[in-house]
């Protein structure tokens, strides 16, 4: 895979978990369910997702939920922040993100 196909991958994931969660607004979408969501992008393992969430997480575009520290990513539970609510509604643009 050369690198603009690599990007493009990474950019595509993460617009489609932005996207994913812009449609369930306020209510945290579980990481397992997320994952099962993106099926359709035929990544590799959910190690790409997690990267991505982390990406997205150190942005300030998502936020993790859950109370309990040290929760299997399984069972984590992740929402968008004001900030990635105005990215996935293409108010401000990331060119890391494609939106």
């Amino acid at each position: 895979m050369n690198d603009a196909t690599r990007a493009r991958m990474i950019q595509q994931t993460r617009q489609e978990i932005m996207i994913a969660l812009l449609h369930t607004r306020g209510i945290p979408f579980r990481f397992d369910l997320l994952c099962h969501a993106l099926l359709h992008l035929n990544l590799p393992d959910d190690e790409v997702v997690k990267r991505d969430l982390e990406y997205l997480a150190a942005k300030g575009y998502v936020r993790w939920t859950n109370e309990a520290d040290y929760l299997p990513w399984s069972r984590r539970m992740f929402e968008l922040t004001p900030a990635g609510d105005e990215v996935a509604n293409r108010i401000t643009h990331d060119p890391a993100v494609g939106l």
